[in-house]
């Protein structure tokens, strides 16, 4: 019937296999809980070792780092049944009716896409508050909005789908470092004839980094997308038009070079920085910072 499939770096799961496990227990169906760790810390990796005591629950170390896209297609392909759950670890269960809400609504030709949550309340920390405020504003969107969009989007950290399906189309692992995997998925997907389908059915994001950290990884993130659109997909112009942010790139640099638009960046990032790390980070800010750093890149 299931597999669950949470690929760990760095984050202790041991709450979050004890949720799930118990919801599929009183479901009374077959299922398994596949735990791979990708080369995290001795820490992590000493304190998520007893969840293997469950039965039900495949727990397995790598032993060298395999990357985002990697490991999640070895998951994939080494669950056993015939429908798959991909859960980032850095997630908490908030429906009591989780999984029941992704077997009720199963069908082969079709992905789930369940969404992501935060927490109402803001991070004590406020190194933190820039990926909660991008995470509450962007990201914690209906299910009705995102169906509207009628794109390939979706998110690898809380979705469902058939194991015939994913063997068929996978994540690309010619992407290896972090960002946008899950966007050159659902473009596969799209192009496959896959209906890409969302619900209310969230996990909340638990793992909010820094400010620094999340930058670094949008800058990363944008990389990717920026190889993905000029190696991998040859400047497909449907990729270019569904993915919201090359659309704006496009239409902005339209009518501003994108070599100015890189060089303004260059002359501002660091203002840009000092607003983004601290108590009162604004989006509008994030936007040209990311618009700017896409920009400087393309013209190197």
């Amino acid at each position: 019937m299931l597999s669950v499939n949470i690929p760990v770096y760095n984050v202790e799961v041991i709450d979050l296999v004890n949720e799930l496990y118990n919801q599929a227990t009183k479901l009374s169906i077959d299922f398994e809980i596949r735990v791979y760790d990708d080369g995290s810390d001795e820490i992590f990796k000493s304190l998520n070792r007893i969840v293997k005591s469950k039965a039900n629950v495949v727990y397995k170390e790598m032993e060298k780092n395999l990357g985002r896209a990697s490991i999640r297609n070895k998951m994939g392909a080494e669950s056993v049944f015939d429908w798959l759950l991909f859960i980032d670890a850095d997630s908490k269960v908030i429906k009591p009716d989780y999984l029941k809400n992704y077997l009720k609504h199963k069908t082969a030709n079709r992905v789930l896409c369940g969404g992501t949550a935060y927490s109402k309340q803001k991070p004590a920390d406020s190194e933190k508050l820039l990926r909660w405020t991008y995470g509450t504003k962007r990201e914690a969107v209906s299910a009705s909005a995102r169906n509207q969009s009628k794109g390939f989007i979706i998110t690898s950290n809380n979705f469902f789908i058939a194991k015939e399906l994913f063997n068929q189309v996978h994540f690309r692992e010619e992407l290896r470092e972090y960002g946008h995997e899950d966007t050159l998925l659902g473009y596969d997907l799209y192009c496959a004839g896959v209906e890409i389908f969302h619900i209310d059915n969230p996990l909340e994001h638990t793992g909010l980094e820094s400010a620094q950290a999340f930058l670094k990884k949008s800058c990363l993130a944008l990389e990717n997308l920026k190889k993905i659109g000029e190696e991998l997909l040859d400047g497909d112009r449907m990729f270019y038009r569904q993915v919201n942010f090359l659309r704006k790139y496009s239409q902005i640099t339209f009518i501003i070079p994108s070599r100015f638009v890189g060089r303004i960046f260059r002359k501002y990032r660091s203002k840009m920085e000092s607003n983004l790390k601290g108590n009162r980070p604004s989006l509008f800010y994030f936007d040209l910072y990311k618009l700017g750093y896409y920009a400087s890149i393309k013209n190197r």
